[in-house]
């Protein structure tokens, strides 16, 4: 198992991005916690993810992307979408939007949402940047498990499907992104995590908006 981990690098960052192209899933390391990734262009590929992880497909992935407008080729935004992805992104929120396009995997074929962010990570953003396309992502963990803070406890690693971990020595949080979607007059935290309600609050009110926030 610890034959799979590597730092990261130049290097491994081209390994990684060779990997996924080659439909392969990896783990990665977030500004919240260890990843699993794979392209979200690649069905087959996001399927593993979910086997990997042994996760409900009813349950979506998140997609990370290198930047606003790639989020807005894949996801409809509104003007409120819009300030809280340049206030927040790159961060730990993630926006629940209406999905625009059907050829980005991230669960169940029927559904109609998709959640995006731009992670705050340099190993991350460089492979993305690497890459210059989405990944679908979930924390790398089994389902019902608890995360863990070290990449040599993951228990994940000891899957065949997996091949490669990065880590890094930047800082992670280990405390999953806050999940938002907006509406016409409310904004509905659906996943409370590290962003919470008065950040939001603030940059709500900041730019003239009266939005209650459930």
């Amino acid at each position: 198992m610890l034959n799979k981990i590597k730092k990261s690098s130049n290097d491994t960052i081209q390994l990684v991005s060779r990997s996924l192209q080659n439909g392969e899933v990896i783990v990665m390391p977030t500004d919240t916690v260890y990843g699993l990734a794979a392209l979200a262009e690649d069905e087959y590929a996001v399927k593993k993810i979910f086997k990997i992880k042994n996760r409900p497909k009813t349950m979506p992935l998140i997609i990370f992307v290198r930047s606003l407008e790639e989020a807005k080729k894949i996801a409809e935004f509104n003007e409120l979408d819009i300030i809280l992805a340049k206030n927040f992104w790159p961060g730990p929120l993630t926006l629940i939007l209406n999905k625009k396009t059907k050829k980005i995997y991230n669960g169940d074929k029927r559904l109609s949402k998709i959640g995006i962010r731009i992670p705050r990570n340099k190993a991350m953003l460089s492979l993305l940047n690497n890459i210059k396309k989405p990944l679908a992502t979930t924390s790398a963990n089994l389902h019902k498990e608890k995360n863990e803070r070290s990449i040599k406890n993951l228990k994940i690693l000891l899957s065949k499907d997996l091949k490669t971990a990065i880590f890094s020595n930047e800082k992670m949080t280990f405390k999953e992104s806050t999940l938002v979607a907006t509406y016409a007059n409310e904004v509905k935290i659906l996943r409370h995590g590290q962003l919470n309600k008065s950040q939001i609050r603030k940059v709500i009110k900041s730019h003239g908006y009266s939005h209650k926030i459930k």
